[in-house]
C-alpha cells in the first residue's frame, strides 16, 4: 500500500515540471533576446529594397573615388553606359542636350567665327590695296614661281614678325603640357613637336656639356626661329616668323613666371594629365605677338628705285606675254596639224594646200559631195569656222563606198535590193520587179567607177509572181450543176476571182514582154449521151469565157479559148456522185509565150 503512494506522489511531481526542450528554448531566449532584435533588423534592411538603395546611396560617392584613383576599369565599364544613355536621351529629346551645350558653345563659336572674319579682312584688304601695284604684280609672280598661295606671300612680304605658335612642355618628363597657335591650321602633333623639341635641347648639352642648369634658348629651322624660355619646372617654347625684337623675350619670362606662380603645386605634382594646365592658356595666348610694316617702311624710298621695279615689273609682264602667245601659238599649231591629219585621213577628200595666210588659216582641195563635211569636222579640233579659210573643188572619188553610195541615188532601188561595189563592178542582189531590173541594166553604164554590172544575184519578183498566180488559176475548178451551163452562186464567186488573178497575169505578162492564152476547159459527167454532153460542155466553157471579159473583148496579149471536151477528158474517174460533180466543171490552163515581131508570140 506504502508503495503504490510513494509511486503516485513521484508522477505528481513529474508532471508539474516543464519539458526540458521548452526549457532551453526560454534560456535561449533569455540570454540571445538583444542579439535576435539585431539580426532581425537587419534582415528586414536585406528585404526591403528602398532601406537597401539608400545604405548603398552613402558609401557610392566614396566608393568612386577610391576605385578610379586605383584604376581605369571604373570608367571602362561605366563609358558604354553613359554613351548609350546620352544617345537615348538624345533620340528621345534633343533640346535638353542643346540646351546644356549652349552657354559653352555660343561663345566659342562666335570667338571662332569673329577671328576668322578678322583675319580674312585683314587679307582682303592687304590684297586689295597690293593688286595693282608693281609690289603686287611682282609677288603674283612669286606666288606663281614657288607654288605658295598669294595670301601667303603677301603676308611674308609685309610682316616684321609673328609669334605663331606656343608650347608649354615639362621640363622633367619632356611632355606637352599645353599649345596655342595664331592660326587656325596650327600643327597636326603638338605632342610630338614638345617631344623633339625636348630631344634637341639634350642633344646639344649631350654633345657640347655645359653646366647642370644650361640650357638651349634659341635655334634656328628654315624661315622660323624658335625661342625657349626656361623656368624651374617648365619651359616656354614659342615658334617665330620674321625677325623679333629682343623686348619679345620679356613677354615669355613674364608669361612663365605667371604660370609658375600661378600653377606651382600642378607642376611639382604633374603625373601625366595635362587637363589642369588648360589655366595656362590666357598667359600663353598673350604671347601670341605680332608686328607688321608701316605703308612707309614698304614703299621705296627713292624715285629711281621705283623706276627700276617699274622696268623689271615691264619686263616680266613682257616675257610672260610673250611665253603666254608661244605657248598658245604652239597649241593652235598642234591642233591645225591634227585637223589637217583627219581630212587626209577622210575617203574623198584630198588636200592639196594649206597654211597660214592674213591671220588666218587655209586648206584647198578636191572633196567628193559623198565626203564628210569638212567645216563640221572643225570642233572637234578646237579651231573655229571664223579662224580657217576652206576651198574645196567637187570631183568623184572612186571608194567603194561612195560608188554603192552613187549607185543607189542613180538606180533607186527597193529596200529588197542591196547594192556593193567590188573590184570595179557593182553586184546587186536580192528581189525585184522584171521593170526595175531592166532599168538598172541600162542605168548602170552611166555611174562612175563601174567596169560592169553584176545582177546575176537578182530574183526576177515579176516571174515569180507570175508563177504563182499561173499555178493558182490553174488549181481552181468551178463546179456546174447537172444539166445546166449556169453556175450557182457559190461559184460565182471563184468566178470573178479567176477573173481577176487573169487581169493581173495579163499586166505581168505584158511587163515581161510575155503575152498569156488561157485555155477555158469544159467537161460533162458520163451520164447521158456523149453529143450531148460535149455540147452541154461546149456552152460552159463560153459561160466562163465570156465572164473573164468584162469589157467584151480580150486585152492586148491576152487570149481566151473556150473547149468543150464532153466526158473525154474526164477529172476523176467516176467511182462515186462526188466524182461525178467534179467532171461536171470548168479548169483553166494558161501559156505563156514570148512576144514575136509583129504582134506574132512563140511559146
Amino acid at each position: 500500500m506504502d508503495d503504490s503512494a510513494g509511486r503516485g506522489n513521484g508522477n505528481e511531481s513529474d508532471a508539474s515540471s516543464p519539458p526540458p526542450a521548452d526549457a532551453l528554448k526560454e534560456l535561449r531566449r533569455l540570454l540571445l533576446v538583444a542579439e535576435e532584435a539585431q539580426v532581425s533588423k537587419l534582415q528586414e534592411r536585406l528585404d526591403d529594397p528602398e532601406i537597401h538603395a539608400e545604405d548603398v546611396s552613402r558609401v557610392l560617392p566614396e566608393a568612386i573615388v577610391i576605385r578610379s584613383a586605383k584604376d581605369d576599369n571604373l570608367t571602362r565599364v561605366l563609358q558604354p553606359t553613359v554613351e548609350k544613355a546620352i544617345l537615348t536621351s538624345v533620340r528621345r529629346d534633343p533640346q535638353v542636350l542643346v540646351d546644356a551645350l549652349f552657354p559653352v558653345m555660343g561663345p566659342a563659336i562666335r570667338k571662332a567665327i569673329s577671328s576668322t572674319l578678322a583675319s580674312m579682312l585683314e587679307s582682303f584688304n592687304e590684297t586689295l590695296e597690293r593688286s595693282f601695284s608693281v609690289q603686287g604684280i611682282q609677288w603674283r609672280l612669286e606666288a606663281w614661281r614657288t607654288g605658295k598661295p598669294l595670301a601667303e606671300v603677301i603676308l611674308l612680304r609685309t610682316l616684321v614678325y609673328r609669334v605663331e605658335q606656343v608650347f608649354l612642355i615639362h621640363r622633367k618628363t619632356g611632355l606637352l603640357l599645353h599649345h596655342v597657335s595664331a592660326t587656325a591650321a596650327g600643327v597636326e602633333d603638338a605632342d610630338m613637336v614638345a617631344g623633339m623639341l625636348t630631344a634637341i635641347r639634350d642633344f646639344v648639352h649631350d654633345s657640347f656639356g655645359g653646366k647642370e642648369g644650361d640650357s638651349l634658348d634659341t635655334f634656328q629651322v628654315g624661315e622660323l626661329s624658335v625661342w625657349v624660355e626656361q623656368g624651374p619646372q617648365a619651359a616656354l617654347a614659342a615658334v617665330i616668323r620674321g625677325n623679333a625684337p629682343k623686348e619679345l623675350r620679356g613677354v615669355f619670362t613674364e608669361a612663365i613666371e605667371k604660370i609658375h606662380g600661378e600653377q606651382a603645386a600642378a607642376l611639382q605634382a604633374f603625373d601625366g594629365d595635362a587637363m589642369p594646365f588648360e589655366r595656362s592658356r590666357p598667359h600663353l595666348e598673350a604671347c601670341l605677338k605680332g608686328e607688321r610694316q608701316k605703308k612707309a617702311e614698304r614703299a621705296p624710298g627713292a624715285r629711281n628705285r621705283r623706276a627700276i621695279q617699274l622696268l623689271r615689273a615691264a619686263v616680266t609682264v613682257l616675257l610672260v606675254a610673250l611665253a603666254v602667245w608661244a605657248v598658245a601659238a604652239a597649241r593652235r599649231n598642234r591642233f591645225w596639224d591634227a585637223y589637217l591629219e583627219r581630212l587626209a585621213a577622210q575617203p574623198g577628200i584630198v588636200v592639196t594646200a594649206a597654211g597660214r595666210r592674213g591671220g588666218k588659216y587655209f586648206v584647198s582641195g578636191l572633196r567628193d559631195p559623198l565626203a564628210a563635211d569638212p567645216v563640221a569636222m572643225l570642233p572637234g579640233s578646237s579651231l573655229s569656222a571664223g579662224n580657217v579659210a576652206s576651198d574645196w573643188k567637187p570631183y568623184q572619188a572612186l571608194v567603194p563606198e561612195f560608188i554603192a553610195k552613187r549607185a543607189r541615188y542613180v538606180l533607186e532601188p527597193p529596200a529588197t535590193v542591196t547594192l556593193a561595189a567590188r573590184d570595179g563592178a557593182l553586184v546587186a542582189a536580192g528581189s525585184a520587179s522584171s521593170r526595175w531590173i531592166e532599168e538598172a541594166r541600162a542605168r548602170s553604164r552611166a555611174i562612175a567607177g563601174i567596169t560592169r554590172y553584176d545582177d546575176s544575184g537578182l530574183t526576177d519578183a515579176d516571174a515569180g509572181e507570175l508563177d504563182s498566180l499561173r499555178r493558182r488559176i490553174e488549181g481552181r475548178v468551178l463546179l456546174f450543176p447537172r444539166g445546166s451551163s449556169d453556175l450557182p452562186p457559190a461559184e460565182t464567186a471563184k468566178l470573178r476571182d479567176t477573173a481577176s488573178d487573169v487581169k493581173e497575169v495579163a499586166l505581168l505578162a505584158a511587163a515581161l514582154g510575155r503575152t498569156l492564152r488561157v485555155e477555158v476547159i469544159g467537161r460533162g459527167d458520163s451520164v447521158g449521151s456523149v453529143d450531148a454532153n460535149l455540147v452541154l460542155s461546149r456552152r460552159r466553157a463560153e459561160r466562163v469565157a465570156s465572164e473573164l471579159r468584162p469589157d467584151g473583148r480580150e486585152g492586148e496579149g491576152l487570149t481566151l479559148i473556150p473547149a468543150g471536151v464532153g466526158s473525154t477528158r474526164p477529172l476523176r474517174p467516176e467511182v462515186t456522185e462526188e466524182d461525178r460533180d467534179w467532171n461536171r466543171s470548168v479548169s483553166f490552163h494558161l501559156v505563156l509565150a514570148d512576144a514575136g515581131p509583129a504582134g506574132s508570140s512563140r511559146p
